[in-house]
């Protein structure tokens, strides 16, 4: 029994150790000086499908940054419509592109379109999805980072829709304990996940490394020619704001379109660590071998894992915040983490062949 411990234990010490080392070096991370007068010009590239209700929300937030907006460009790319969406993003002073390609659809042929397209020439592109808002100090530390050289940079993405219900809950205190962990990599000198949104790409990188990506993942898939191309992903402490998804089969959804990642070379053995659901079912099962084997030492040495992983997560709610209803989701949360954990595991034998939508919130804060 005891080798059995071990067995189930030694991977969860690695995947544990790996949010809570990385947590605790991130809490020396070094604060930004202050930014110069901006000098470089963004081109906010929006991809959009049927998204003709929440586009505003996300266009006036870009509109109302602290930036000067002769340095701001914004361009939508509307992608197989069905609603108003490209006469909304015009009517908001966006430059909007229009394409219709029923057979290749999916965020990564919205952004190739686009990324071919730009409109007007631009220092760097920033990609921001239709359901989001940035931060008004965002575009200012993203010039800091240029200024400083970097070609690649992941502004923190916070979920703000925490109070909807347990689901949005979860992912509210998954972000925090991702932007955590990329903290610490960016410390360490290390590149950080791309997430997706809230990605910066310098024109120097994207002529070097033309976007090409269209599969479900293509965040992921654009990271690893970034990691083999020797491209460090730098990280802006400024927040892009998301709506994470309402319901259990909004979220289950959005999970099976991202376990696409671990198609990625290294995919399976990078989420093996470092996906939250995984590290925490890790933990479980150690936790039931140790207690069945009654030893001390390894209670222990489990012990130890427990307490840390407690600390990362525990430090994650207070970063969330009192949200109303919390503690009515305790007994929710377990069940939505095993699943989470079992869709990632379905990712062995089952893949995702088609690109769909992720279920909008119901209730979207107003702007």
């Amino acid at each position: 029994m005891t080798a059995v411990c071990l067995l189930l234990l030694l991977p969860a010490t690695v995947a544990a150790g790996y949010y809570v080392l990385l947590t605790l070096i991130g809490l020396k991370a070094r604060r930004p000086s202050p930014s110069a007068a901006p000098v470089h010009t963004f081109t906010v590239l929006i991809p959009a499908h049927d998204e003709e209700a929440g586009l505003p929300c996300t266009l006036r937030s870009v509109a109302s940054a602290d930036y000067p907006p002769e340095l701001l460009r914004v361009l939508v790319v509307a992608d197989n419509c069905t609603d108003r969406t490209a006469q909304v993003a015009a009517e908001h002073g966006a430059g909007v592109l229009v394409r219709e390609d029923s057979e290749h659809r999916g965020k990564g042929y919205a952004l190739a379109f686009g990324m071919e397209r730009l409109l007007e020439p631009t220092d760097a592109v920033f990609v921001l999805d239709a359901d989001c808002e940035v931060s008004p100090g965002l575009f200012r530390r993203l010039d800091q980072h240029l200024t400083g050289g970097a070609e690649v940079v992941q502004a923190r993405v916070r979920s703000r829709n925490a109070a909807v219900g347990p689901t949005g809950y979860l992912a509210a205190v998954g972000a925090e304990v991702d932007h955590a962990v990329a903290v610490g990599l960016d410390r360490l000198g290390c590149g950080v996940p791309l997430r997706g949104t809230g990605m910066l790409f310098a024109r120097r990188v994207l002529e070097r490394l033309p976007w090409a990506t269209t599969g479900l993942a293509e965040d992921a898939e654009y990271a690893a020619g970034l990691h083999r191309a020797g491209v460090r992903v730098r990280l802006a402490d400024e927040a892009v704001l998301c709506d994470a998804p309402d319901t259990a089969g909004g979220l289950s959804a959005q999970r099976r379109r991202w376990r696409a990642a671990l198609r990625v070379p290294g995919g399976w053995l990078s989420r093996l660590f470092t996906s939250k659901p995984l590290v925490l079912i890790q933990l479980t099962l150690a936790a039931v071998a140790v207690a069945v084997a009654g030893s001390w030492w390894l209670a222990g040495w489990l012990g130890v894992l427990v307490v840390g992983t407690g600390w990362v997560y525990l430090r994650a709610v207070r970063r969330v915040g009192r949200t109303p209803g919390r503690w009515r989701w305790v007994w929710v949360l377990p069940a939505l983490v095993a699943w989470l954990g079992w869709i990632a595991l379905e990712g062995l034998w089952k893949r995702e062949k088609s690109w769909r939508r992720t279920e909008r919130p119901t209730r979207r804060p107003k702007a």
